[in-house]
C-alpha cells in the first residue's frame, strides 16, 4: 500500500466520524413530528391544547 492510499483512508475514516458524530448530536436535539404535544406539556407545565387556542385566538385579534 503506497502512501496516497493510506491518506486517502485516513481521511475517509475522520469523515466517517465527524459525519456520524453531526448526526447523532442533530438527532438528540430534534423533536419527532409525534413528540411534538407532548414536547409542548413538558415546556408550558400543562395542556398543549389550551396554549394552542390561546395562541391562535391572539393572532385573530390583531
Amino acid at each position: 500500500m503506497n502512501k496516497n492510499q493510506k491518506i486517502l483512508r485516513w481521511v475517509f475514516v475522520i469523515f466517517t466520524t465527524i459525519v456520524v458524530i453531526l448526526a447523532i448530536d442533530m438527532a438528540r436535539n430534534t423533536t419527532a413530528p409525534w413528540n411534538k404535544k407532548k414536547q409542548l406539556v413538558r415546556a408550558w407545565g400543562g395542556d398543549s391544547t389550551s396554549t394552542s387556542t390561546q395562541t391562535d385566538t391572539v393572532a385573530n385579534t390583531k
